[in-house]
């Protein structure tokens, strides 16, 4: 019984991604969704109480794979081996399917429904305090020089972006930031971080 229901809310979260690429998050309805799933509106309820939560819940599944590469943040270990290892991580995931229809949803809302600031607040928000935990313990065992976690945080995150913006913006991603190319690109920003916030 477990599995069944597992198994219809996933496939609830599936049709609410497709409606939610669609249409955006404003003008998805918890209606069309229901009928894209094949099941009734009460049904949709049964699971999710309003469309906020649905949204997080397609969040959340969309974010999984993006979540890992932090995970290969440890303090003390080889420093710039593990930036290298989460840039490339980080890269990768940001340019998965999933990210780039999470990202197609957020900016398909624009400034006309709260899904901004949902998305801020339950996505990058929460990944950016990791890695600013992570530089704040570096720092603080004389690896990195004294400086704002957060900003070493924001900086660092910039500086895996830089050259993929065009990318990102145009969707061309075979093109202008193919997964052979990350690797060096990642390795370069890495230098660029260590030459500014490496201990002394």
């Amino acid at each position: 019984m477990r599995t069944k229901s597992e198994n219809k809310r996933q496939g609830l979260v599936a049709a609410a991604t497709e409606v939610f690429v669609e249409r955006g998050y404003e003008a998805a309805s918890m209606s069309e969704i229901s009928a894209r799933a094949g099941g009734s509106k009460a049904t949709l309820y049964n699971y999710f109480p309003s469309k906020e939560a649905l949204f997080l819940d397609v969040m959340r599944s969309l974010t999984t794979e993006l979540s890992s590469a932090y995970v290969k943040l440890q303090p003390g270990g080889d420093l710039e081996e593990m930036l290298c290892a989460f840039g490339v991580a980080f890269l990768d995931s940001l340019f998965s399917p999933q990210l780039r229809a999470l990202h197609a949803i957020v900016m398909g809302s624009g400034s006309r429904s709260e899904v901004g600031k949902l998305f801020y607040e339950n996505g990058p928000k929460t990944g950016w305090t990791r890695l600013a935990n992570f530089m704040a313990a570096e720092m603080e065992a004389g690896r990195l020089r004294q400086a704002s976690p957060w900003t070493a945080a924001m900086h660092f995150h910039g500086l895996l972006q830089s050259e993929c913006q065009a990318a990102m913006m145009t969707g061309l991603i075979d093109e202008l930031a193919p997964a052979s190319e990350r690797p060096g690109r990642v390795a370069e920003a890495v230098r660029v971080f260590l030459a500014a916030y490496g201990a002394q």
